[in-house]
């Protein structure tokens, strides 16, 4: 009798062994179907997110047993916790709120005390998510597999993404409870909300893609690659500016011979300058100028206008800090930074407005959006999760075969903070958590070789 039930309980493990195993395979395969399909009830949940409440109610959440898991503890779970009670408690929503936004007191989402508490489910399940694909081993056995259908999911998007920059997007004519889309005429953004969210993970399936050549034939792999390059171009974000930066100090940073450093910086330069003067000497410097250089300049200094979305993002942000001036310690809570927005609307010296605070506008910087949510405990932890990863890519940076490729979406992943938002964004981690995960997995198989 008791064999017997060693053997059932040992089916058991298995299975659900298993069972975490397709679940955090399909999470990771479908975090590209951010806005698309969803389920909007209240709140819009994607796929992946239903797939990561379904693992955070069968799966216990592992406890934390390194630093960067006691950080990213305390950044998704006691943090939130802490700044949730924090508001219930001693804090109440701006009196002058529905006066501002009228709109907001027949809005579920925002006349509803009980709605900051999903978003502490999403930073609960984030935390989960982080957790279980950081430990699990089956993940990275399997890797080059969950690679390949990374890479393959991720094709058709772009493929649909190109097909709807140069006709019309469809999706965005379904009814709304099932997408949550927006129209960008000549830009592409997947099946992201806005180009913005698209770069950050369009980034990532370029790099995937660009390590995968042994999963396809040379023909698919450079049919793959030139789709997959040229639907992240088509999101002419300012954020591609940043990744062409990182590109430019690989020859810096990785371990090459030194005329392969030479060779490699030439190259790069070459095909900036050739880039400019193209752009220079045809019609299309001026988009080229409204698109980066403009939205650039006007994010990283203080502009006296929101002509822009560069411009905006800084505006927001700086509300964002303002917000954290007020609040130091825990914030104002998870989710609740949108109610105070409007009281500093008009108080950060802008002359000329082109886009302005709406109904439901957050910092639009996840540094600032942390720390106006957050206070100083969830901004510490933040920081120190940045520091632990930066720490990680660069020690790895030159390890096989992965260490390039995760030190440059990585980099470009924290890079990118700077202008997507919200923390509670699953997309914004995951792939940061595939590449910890990755670096804890290889080191302890090195020791049980050894």
């Amino acid at each position: 009798m008791g064999e017997k039930n060693n053997v059932y309980n040992k089916r058991n493990i298995s299975f659900a062994i298993k069972h975490k195993y397709y679940l955090l395979f399909a999470i990771i395969v479908l975090i590209g179907f951010q806005q698309f399909p969803v389920l909007r009830i209240g709140g819009s949940f994607k796929i992946y997110e239903l797939l990561s409440i379904l693992l955070l109610l069968k799966f216990v959440t592992i406890k934390p047993k390194t630093f960067l898991m006691i950080v990213v503890w305390t950044l998704f779970v006691f943090s939130p916790v802490l700044s949730l009670l924090n508001a219930y408690l001693f804090q109440s929503i701006p009196y002058d709120f529905f006066i501002r936004y009228p709109e907001a007191l027949h809005s579920f989402k925002f006349n509803n005390p009980f709605f900051s508490l999903l978003q502490l489910l999403y930073m609960i399940f984030n935390y989960s998510v982080f957790s279980q694909i950081y430990y699990n081993n089956q993940i990275f056995d399997n890797f080059e597999k969950l690679k390949k259908y990374v890479v393959i999911v991720g094709t058709f998007i772009a493929i649909y993404s190109i097909i709807a920059c140069f006709t019309v997007d469809i999706i965005t004519f379904l009814p709304s409870f099932i997408q949550n889309k927006s129209v960008y005429d000549f830009r592409s953004s997947g099946l992201s909300q806005e180009p913005s969210f698209y770069v950050l993970y369009q980034t990532w399936i370029v790099l995937f893609a660009c390590y995968s050549r042994s999963s396809f034939s040379n023909k698919k792999w450079f049919f793959i690659i030139v789709i997959n390059i040229f639907s992240l171009v088509l999101t002419f974000s300012t954020a591609l500016l940043a990744l062409l930066g990182i590109l430019l100090f690989i020859p810096f940073v990785f371990k090459f011979s030194f005329k392969y450093r030479i060779f490699v910086l030439l190259i790069l330069i070459v095909v900036c300058v050739a880039g400019y003067f193209m752009l220079v000497h045809s019609d299309m410097y001026k988009l080229f100028e409204m698109f980066f250089i403009n939205k650039a300049q006007n994010f990283f200094i203080t502009p006296d206008h929101t002509l822009d979305s560069g411009s905006f993002r800084n505006y927001t942000g700086r509300i964002g800090l303002e917000i954290f001036k007020e609040n130091p310690l825990c914030g104002v809570g998870v989710g609740n930074s949108v109610y105070y927005m409007h009281i500093y609307e008009n108080k950060m010296g802008i002359v000329e407005f082109g886009e302005v605070l709406s109904l439901g506008i957050f910092p639009q910087n996840l540094y600032s959006c942390v720390l106006a949510e957050q206070g100083l405990l969830g901004g510490v932890a933040l920081f120190l999760f940045i520091f632990c990863v930066f720490r990680v890519l660069w020690k790895n940076r030159n390890s096989s075969p992965y260490g390039k490729m995760f030190f440059i979406g990585g980099i470009f992943n924290i890079s990118v903070m700077f202008s997507v938002a919200v923390v509670y964004s699953l997309f914004i981690w995951l792939f940061l958590a595939i590449s910890m995960g990755y670096y804890r997995y290889s080191k302890n198989k090195k020791l049980l070789e050894n």
